[in-house]
């Protein structure tokens, strides 16, 4: 027992300001005029005492600037332009490491300064020295000083970057996205993609042989021996399959499978149907009671009509001129490219009606419709994405230059009708588009705006079809009829089958002169292109601002009040730190496990003492006025 208490460890004895033993250490009083080294330095002289500090923040500001410029070059480029043997990520990274290093550097610098300013001007406990000096090193650190300062000070500026800092790479980092678009391919390393286009359409030909009518003739006629093509009868047939009304497409090629062809105009074949039910004679049959006949007055040789009794056998009728000028609604040939025309005269109802409504048919009129195909230019708009081509008929339109199409003998006076069995040797038949329609359609100057059809081709088409279809009236069903007419007058929808005859006819002569006449597009590949999401780089760059303010800011602080720059330096500490008496009391405070009450309850401020300054224990009166830097939260 005795020798347990000899052993114990005993306090040391304290210190207290008037021992005589220590009253050398405490004669110097406040007034006692300063060293020359307590003297304000130069401003060189401080500035030199802050260089890494100073360069810290250059390179920061530097590094964060190139990855701006980095970022804003290759903003919206191809990512395969980027040609380093790292990834513009691994570069941005570099750099914005590099930022944040040098940025931490110098405000953890400026931290550890921070505590010698503000214990030199007030007073606060050695809690919050030590957090001070704890912040200098890392984020846990300046959390804590942000906690312990109950008051506002720019400490705070320089405590939240060293904190923030955790995200500065990675919000640089999350500002660099990609996005992939089609971009032109250049035309030197594949071929020039095409899409078929009709500018002049000359298909069938012509034989030409003097004939004299009458003594009173000046110029020869024109006798034709046409030879049809055989395609284009073809085109006509797939145009009546309602499988091919969908999946027909001109021919294209597209060597990388996207391209895109723009706005483009060709020659085609059009249709259009027209209702003339108004315009049907009924003549009520005065031999035959109950009957009448229905006739679509078309000034044809035959008689296009329609009787009661077929109406009741669900028969139609149907007839097919190339003599537009007898129709009823193509009649004007002044400025007509119409070539065909077809009438039909439908029941107007099913079968079954017509049996059961016998004694009231002759107030039932069948149905009339007439059908024309002609000439007309189609603009569209062609791409090709992903091997499929996709095209958009844009506008269409027939206008025909009055002055073309007309007999080279100028002493003929010829009718503008486009087909005569016997006619003149004649030029080509020419379309236009008008210059502002083209502009409103995105046909810049160097498109085709006119376009040819030669007199072969027209006498050609009008033949072909007028050799399949006789002009002379037939039923519709009829198994002895024409099978073209047969398969149109069976169609619910005549526009819908007119209009797929037209498209399929327009393919193929798209296609006729395709090496000739075609129109190139431009290639394009699906391409990764960068894209920088520049919000995300307004934090990294508040906290390199922030913290450039704040370095600056405590250097011009540390050289107002007077102070040598100590930074986080231990030999400071070691040579400013406590005084005898305050270490004297933290000493014993170790002894017996009480340090941090005991760093809570002493309050402290910096004082000049022999050179230098020194932490001395603050009178109660600092102590008050220092309250907003004493916790008591953790007190």
């Amino acid at each position: 027992m005795d020798m347990a208490a000899s052993t114990k460890l005993q306090a040391p004895s304290i210190p207290q300001p008037n021992d005589p033993d220590n009253s050398s250490e405490y004669a110097e009083g406040d007034n006692t005029t300063p060293p020359k080294s307590e003297n304000k330095h130069s401003i060189g002289w401080s500035l030199s005492r802050w260089k890494w500090e100073i360069m810290g923040m250059a390179l920061s500001f530097s590094s964060f600037a190139a990855s701006i410029t980095l970022l804003a070059v290759y903003h919206g480029r191809r990512v395969d332009s980027w040609n380093a043997p790292f990834t513009l990520n691994t570069f941005i990274s570099i750099l914005a490491q590099t930022a944040r290093t040098s940025l931490a550097f110098g405000v953890g610098s400026c931290l550890g300064q921070a505590k010698w300013n503000v214990f030199s001007t007030r007073s606060g406990n050695l809690a919050l020295f030590e957090a001070f000096d704890e912040a200098s090193k890392g984020p846990w650190g300046s959390l804590s000083l942000l906690y312990r300062l109950r008051s506002w000070s720019l400490v705070i500026v320089g405590a939240s970057v060293i904190t923030s800092l955790l995200g500065y790479e990675p919000f640089i980092q999350a500002s660099i996205t990609q996005y992939g678009k089609l971009d032109k391919e250049p035309t030197s390393s594949v071929p020039r993609p095409s899409i078929s286009q009709a500018r002049r359409l000359d298909i069938g030909s012509l034989s030409f042989d003097t004939v004299y009518f009458n003594r009173r003739d000046t110029a020869p006629y024109l006798v034709y021996v046409q030879g049809a093509d055989l395609g284009l009868l073809t085109s006509v047939y797939e145009g009546l399959s309602v499988s091919n009304m969908t999946v027909a497409l001109p021919h294209s090629t597209c060597p990388t499978g996207n391209c895109t062809y723009g706005s483009f105009a060709s020659l085609g074949i059009c249709s259009s149907c027209v209702d003339v039910t108004s315009y049907i004679v009924a003549d009520r049959q005065q031999t035959i009671p109950g009957e009448t006949v229905y006739t679509l007055p078309w000034k044809l040789d035959s008689n296009f009509s329609l009787s009661t009794s077929s109406l009741i056998k669900n028969l139609g009728s149907c007839i097919f001129t190339s003599q537009v000028e007898k129709t009823i609604s193509f009649n004007n040939t002044l400025n007509s490219t119409t070539f065909a025309v077809f009438g039909f005269l439908q029941p107007a109802s099913n079968h079954t009606f017509y049996q059961t409504n016998t004694s009231t048919l002759e107030n039932v009129v069948p149905k009339a419709t007439e059908c024309g195909l002609y000439y007309c230019t189609n603009v569209y708009s062609s791409t090709i994405l992903e091997g499929t081509l996709n095209e958009t008929l844009v506008a269409s339109m027939s206008n025909r230059d009055m002055s073309s199409y007309e007999p080279y003998d100028p002493t003929v006076a010829a009718p503008h009708t486009l087909y005569q069995q016997f006619d003149y040797p004649r030029s080509d038949l020419q379309l236009f588009i008008p210059e502002k329609e083209a502009k409103q359609l995105g046909l810049t100057d160097d498109h085709t705006l006119r376009f040819n059809i030669s007199q072969a081709t027209i006498q050609s088409i009008s033949y072909l079809l007028g050799r399949d279809i006789s002009e002379e009236p037939s039923f519709i069903p009829d198994s002895t009829g024409s099978v073209l007419v047969q398969s149109i007058g069976a169609s619910k929808d005549l526009n819908a089958k007119f209009r797929a005859i037209a498209e399929s006819m327009t393919i193929y002569l798209r296609g006729h002169d395709y090496e000739g006449s075609a129109h190139y597009g431009v290639s394009q590949r699906w391409v990764l292109h960068y894209r920088i999401r520049w919000e995300f780089l307004l934090p990294p760059l508040s906290l390199t601002l922030a913290g450039c303010f704040f370095v600056m800011y405590t250097i011009w602080e540390t050289q107002s009040l007077g102070l040598m720059a100590w930074k986080q330096s231990t030999l400071a500490t070691l040579a400013h730190g406590l005084d005898a008496w305050t270490r004297a009391r933290m000493r014993e405070a170790y002894l017996n496990n009480t340090e941090d009450k005991s760093a809570k309850d002493i309050s402290v401020k910096a004082e000049r003492f022999r050179g230098g300054i020194e932490l001395c224990e603050a009178p109660s009166s600092d102590a008050s006025e220092a309250a907003p830097y004493r916790d008591s939260r953790v007190v």
